[in-house]
């Protein structure tokens, strides 16, 4: 059989593997997936809004939400009015962020080197660089989303 015809599909399987691992480790850690996700997107993008966060995160608005009430009230992230929209808030990290971080970042650090065992630096760099690739041609035959940019890369 052709293997490129189960491209897809390994795909698929690669993604449920490692989401899969990662939130055993982040159980293992007292953590949840959503809350890393959230967390790590404020991460790389400060001031993001609840509806675009809610987007990139997989998660339903009502349920970012009720996930940002409680990662407020421990201080993890900040809600700030959006000074172009007066009911919508801008996302900023809190002050006791950066220790869950580092724990998120310790977490996937683990799961990639699961996922990583045996296969050396070259041919990660390879496998990287073709899954950029992929995402770029991908991402070149969709149809922008209403107020979003074509090359906004999530």
């Amino acid at each position: 059989m052709d293997r490129l015809h189960d491209f897809g599909f390994l795909l698929a399987e690669l993604s449920r593997r490692y989401v899969r691992l990662f939130e055993q480790l982040a159980q293992e850690a007292g953590l949840n997936l959503p809350t890393c996700r959230v967390l790590a997107y404020l991460q790389r993008q400060q001031g993001i809004s609840q509806s675009r966060l809610a987007e990139l995160a997989g998660l339903e608005p009502m349920a970012l939400v009720r996930l940002l009430d409680r990662l407020q009230a421990d201080n993890l992230v900040l809600r700030q009015p959006d000074p172009s929209d007066r009911r919508a808030h801008r996302l900023q990290l809190g002050d006791a962020a950066p220790p869950v971080l580092r724990r998120i970042g310790r977490l996937s650090r683990r799961a990639r080197e699961q996922a990583f065992d045996g296969i050396d630096d070259a041919q990660r760099a390879a496998f990287l660089g073709l899954l950029e690739r992929l995402v770029d041609n991908l991402q070149a035959g969709l149809q922008p989303s209403p107020g979003r940019s074509p090359q906004s890369r999530a």
